[in-house]
Formats: structure tokens, sequence, C-alpha cells
């Protein structure tokens, strides 16, 4: 017979058989637990044990109801208080990312009365010692119970606002801020917590959070599950968190954000500008257009930016139209001319090269709503005011600047021109500089582009709107691709020599032939130029361009000097070093004169027979090999301006 066991206590030996049975035979296991709590129902010890049997069956409703009688009965226990540490951070957790165990606390925690669910809601999130955990806790609590105090909401907005400012959080992107904005806020103002002061400071931080997140690119917020860490659709999410609470403001232009029609939408806002806000100066009414106003600026401007870059790895410049070429460049003024920020927007100053319109649509919707909020009282200081809290000139940078080349500040720009070396920067500056006037750093930043075009992937295809631009064109936004950007190097090179030669007519033949060689590149708009050269050559005694051959591929032009060649004899064609003899004025003999005709008429045939190359090849090469010359003219062009 076995010794029986000694220093058993009757608590222990009856929790003992239970826990023999657990296995085998739940019912008996449950019996024994009965008896046990039944003739020891003080002690902590079996019932929390009568818990922790239920939990590993994984039976909801009787945990649930073991788990209440602990938290009745025993509320100070410590080990009580670490099993329930262990699970309220689960009742925060995303339910697709949960374990089978955490799944079983969730529901058992929906499984408690609802008065000790909130008790337990409230007590946990008072002890917690890390500050997200309880924002997490307050706001279930808020969530299952609205009718808990508005206090307790107010006070869980000013907690979140501080474990922002004391965790010295990089940006307006963090954890705690989407929270606010994303789970509090839209409870907040559904169940009218929020008094006026309140829900203005809600709206401007929901906000400056969404347009961070859009603007700044912001893609993963740190410190949250990967469930939550992201913004889908802030835009959308943007709009709708400021309908919600213009709806407790009672704005009537709160629908504006969701107007599908964006022309509807600005006709919207502009009358109701005009009719309500300048009219009356309310500043209540202010403040509704200028958030309603300045949140739909900002989106254009974000469309703006993102059509400025296409698909295919090719952005859009804005630069100056380029007329002419008979277009006169005069001394630059003493003070530079700005069309005034005032003035609405000349849509027929501004084009583009290509058949988009993305772009031009895109930046005059911004624009509208950038003259209307900042050029008008009482908006204009509201806007400001507004804009310096949610720091928004961060995002719209480049609109500014495109505003700035459009108001003709070119002076001011030239810091704004990116570091790096690009052909961006390069051909920011050829614009730059040909719009101040120094035509030798424009030349010399224009064979910084050339160089760089040949690394150009996106071929492109010319442009009318560059090679003829409207009378009353002042700038275009320029395909940033091969063929475009050379032709828009060219034609600034045809300006530049073209003013040279009216200037100074007397000079030597090289202008008229660079130019003949350029205009190809614009060319049939070209014609004008080449027309104006012939008759330039018709009146010299002698024309001299052996470049001719080298770069000359037009038919019109071939064909106009084989006429000249045989109609003229009052000037001599030097183009074909190899016809020599073609130097005399006037050919006497038949014999000789039927020799010279038929070399010159066998050189224009070989060069009639390179029509097919491709002319940007021909242009880079011009380029390439006629830069001293080019850059002298563009040096003595300037200095002729400066006296």
């Amino acid at each position: 017979m076995e010794p029986m066991e000694v220093s058993v206590t009757d608590e222990e030996y009856m929790m003992k058989k239970a826990k023999s049975f657990l296995e085998t035979d739940c019912y008996r296991c449950r019996s024994w637990l009965l008896t046990a709590k039944s003739m020891f129902p003080s002690n902590f010890g079996i019932h929390f044990e009568c818990y922790e049997i239920e939990k590993n069956l994984r039976c909801v409703q009787r945990a649930a109801r073991c788990f209440s009688c602990l938290l009745e009965d025993f509320p100070n226990e410590a080990i009580l208080w670490k099993e329930i540490e262990n699970f309220t951070p689960i009742l925060c957790m995303d339910t697709s990312s949960l374990s089978e165990e955490q799944t079983f606390f969730r529901k058992m925690f929906s499984a408690l009365p609802l008065t000790i669910q909130q008790k337990l809601l409230s007590v946990c999130a008072e002890r917690s010692e890390d500050t997200m955990e309880h924002c997490r806790l307050v706001l279930l609590l808020l969530n299952r119970f609205p009718q808990s105090s508005t206090e307790l909401a107010l006070k869980l907005m000013d907690t979140m606002i501080t474990a922002e400012k004391h965790n010295q959080c990089p940006n307006v992107i963090n954890c705690y801020r989407k929270i606010l904005v994303c789970d509090l806020g839209p409870l907040l103002v559904s169940t009218n917590t929020l008094n006026q002061k309140n829900l203005y400071k809600m709206l401007t931080k929901t906000t400056e959070f969404y347009i961070t997140y859009a603007m700044g690119g912001h893609s993963i917020i740190q410190n949250l599950p990967d469930t939550e860490n992201y913004i889908k659709t802030p835009w959308e999410d943007l709009f709708a968190s400021c309908e919600r609470i213009g709806k407790k403001l009672s704005w009537e232009l709160r629908s504006v954000l969701s107007q599908s029609d964006k022309r509807k939408a600005w006709k919207k806002v502009s009358s109701f500008a005009k009719k309500f806000v300048i009219a009356s100066n309310n500043s209540e009414l202010s403040k509704q257009l200028v958030f309603c106003g300045m949140i739909l600026f900002v989106r254009h401007v974000f469309d703006y930016n993102k059509s400025l870059k296409i698909e295919n790895g090719s952005e859009y410049l804005l630069v100056k139209a380029i007329k002419g070429p008979k277009v006169q460049i005069n001394k630059p003024p003493l003070k530079q001319a700005v069309l005034s920020i005032a003035t609405k927007l000349n849509e027929s100053l501004i084009g583009i090269t290509d058949e988009s319109s993305e772009v031009l649509d895109h930046f005059k919707m911004a624009f509208n709503y950038w003259e209307l909020l900042t050029n008008k009282e009482p908006m204009c200081t509201d806007y400001w005011k507004l804009s310096a809290q949610i720091k928004v000139d961060t995002f719209i940078g480049q609109f500014l600047n495109d505003i700035e080349f459009y108001q003709g500040k070119y002076k001011n720009l030239f810091k704004a021109v990116p570091v790096h070396e690009s052909i961006r920067k390069s051909l920011s500056l050829v614009t730059l500089y040909y719009c101040v006037q120094e035509f030798k750093k424009c030349t010399e930043h224009i064979f910084m582009v050339v160089e760089q075009i040949e690394n150009l992937s996106l071929y492109g295809s010319v442009s009318a709107e560059i090679a003829n631009p409207p009378e009353d064109r002042e700038m275009y936004f320029i395909q940033i691709a091969k063929l475009p950007v050379l032709q828009y190097c060219v034609k600034i090179m045809v300006q530049i020599l073209y003013n040279q030669l009216s200037n100074y007519p007397s000079t030597s033949d090289i202008l008229i032939g660079h130019l003949l060689v350029l205009s190809q590149m614009v060319w049939p708009e070209g014609k004008v130029i080449a027309e104006d050269m012939y008759n330039h050559i018709g009146k010299l005694p002698l024309f001299t361009y052996p470049q001719f051959s080298a770069y000359i591929t037009n038919i019109d032009i071939i064909e106009h000097f084989m006429a000249m060649f045989m109609e003229n004899d009052k000037c001599v064609l030097n183009i074909f070093p190899c016809v020599a003899s073609s130097l005399s004025p006037r050919i006497s003999t038949r014999g000789a004169g039927k020799g010279v005709k038929e070399e010159f008429r066998l050189a224009l045939k070989k060069q009639v027979s390179r029509w097919s190359e491709p002319i940007d090849e021909t242009m880079l090469l011009f380029f390439k090999n006629e830069r001293e010359s080019l850059m002298k003219t563009a040096t003595l062009m300037e200095k002729s301006l400066t006296f």
C-alpha cells in the first residue's frame, strides 16, 4: 500500500484532483472545481485556477464568468492584473493578425458584462504607463461606450497632442497624429463633443496631417502595425473629414470638396467669395472659404506637380516663349517688368509644346485659387495665417517658382534652380539667362544642354509651339525630350544670331550660314529665316560658307542655292571647297562655264542625297563643331546691349 502524501492542504488536494481529469473528463474536472469554490469561496488561487482551466479549454462564456468573479471579488490581486496587462493590448490590435489565443481573449472580453468591460478599460487606461497604449484603450472605451464623459474625450485629444510634442516627433506624420486624426477625430465630431474652438483645432490638425502625408510623399507611419501604418486615400479621407467638421460648423461650401467637376467647384467658391466674404468682410465666412479654398488649391498643386512628371520618365519645364525670328532684342530695362500678382491669369500668355492639356489645366486651376486667397481681404490674412500653421509653402515650391516666372521675376529664380547637375538645371538656366539678356551665359548653358541631350532616352517630337508660337504667347511648358529641347535651344540661337546680323549687317558670312543651318530645325517656319538669308546673300559680291556641305540637308535650301548659282551672276557662292573655280565672278567661256556648273551641280546633287539624315544629329554636330563662333556672337550681342 502506497504511503499517503503529506503537507497537502485541502485546497491543493481538490485542485490536484480537478486537474487530473482536465484532459480526460472535463465534467468531473468542473465538478471538483465547483466543490472547491463552494468550500473555499475566499481563496483567490482556486478561483484563478478555475479561470485558467476554462481558458485552456477555450470556453469563452465560462472563462468570462470566472473572470468577472475575479474582478468583483479579488480586484487587487497582482496575478490578476498581470493577466489583464497581458491581454488588454490585444483589444487594440487588428483582428486579421491575431493568433488563436489572442482571438480567444478578444471573444472573452466581449462576453464580459458591459459594466465590467467599461470599468476594465477605464482602469487599464489609468494604470497604463505607455502613452500609446493608454490612448488606444481610452479610444476603445469611447468607441464601445459613446456615453462616456465628454471630459474624457477632450482629455484624450489633449493627451495625444501633448504626446506628439513631448516625444519630439520629427514631423506631423507620426502615430499620435494618425490616431488623433483618423480614429479619434471622427468619433469626437459624430458625438457632438467639440465646441467651435475645438472643431477648428481638429480641422487644422486634420488638414495639416493629410496635406503633409499626400504632398510629402510619405508612405509608412512609424510605430504602428502594418495594417494601420499607411493612408490609402489621403485626399478622399481629408475631404470626408473636412465635410464632417464643416457640417457641424454649418458650412455652405463643404460640398465643393467632393465635387467631381473642378470647374463647377471653382465657380461656386469664387461666387461665394464675391457674394458673401468680400462684400460683408465676415471673418467666419472667410475662415470657411480659406479652409475649403486652400485644400482645393493644394490639391490642384498636387495634381500639377504630378502632371509635370510623365509616366515615361520625362517631365515638363516652364520656359520663355521665343518669338521671331524678326523680334528685336532691346536693351534690358533699368527696372524689371513684372506682371502684378493681382492680375488674373491671362490664358493666352501660356501654352504647352505637345497635345497634353493636363499640365495647363492644373496650373490654371491652382493659379485661380492662389489669386483668390492671396489678394483680397479678409481671406488674404486668414490664408497666410493658416498656411504658416500647416507649412503649405513647403509643398508648393515648384508652383510658386512658376508663378514668379509667369510674373517675370526671373532674377529671383536663379536661387531656385536645382543644385545637382541635370538637363533640367541646364535648360532652366538657358531660359533664365535669356530672359535677363545674359546671352554669353545663356549660350554656355545651351552647350551644356546639347551635351546632356544625348543621355535622354525619350525622343519626343518637334513642336509648332516652339517653332512659331502665337503672337501673344509669353511662355510654354516644354517636354524635356530630345527633339523639343534641341529645337528650343536652336530657336534661342536663331534669335541671338538674327539680332546680331540685324544690328551689324556687314558682319561675316558665317552668321548668314549659321542661320541657314539652324532654320532647318524649325522648318517650315524656318523658311522665313532662309528667305531673308537669301536676300542678304543676293546683295553680296561673295558669300563664303564652307560648312554648307556639313550641315545643310534641307532640299528647299539646296534647290534655292542651285537657282542662285544658275541665275545670279553678281554673287559668288563659295560653299563647296572642292569646286574651286566657282569663285570666278563670271563664267566667260562656254567650256569653262559648263565645267564649273557641272561640278557645282554634282556637289549639290550629292548634298541632296543626305535629305533623309536626322536633323537632330545634324544640329548636335553643328553645335559641337561651331561652339567657338557661336560663343563669340553671343558675347558680342550681349555687349551691344550694354552700351
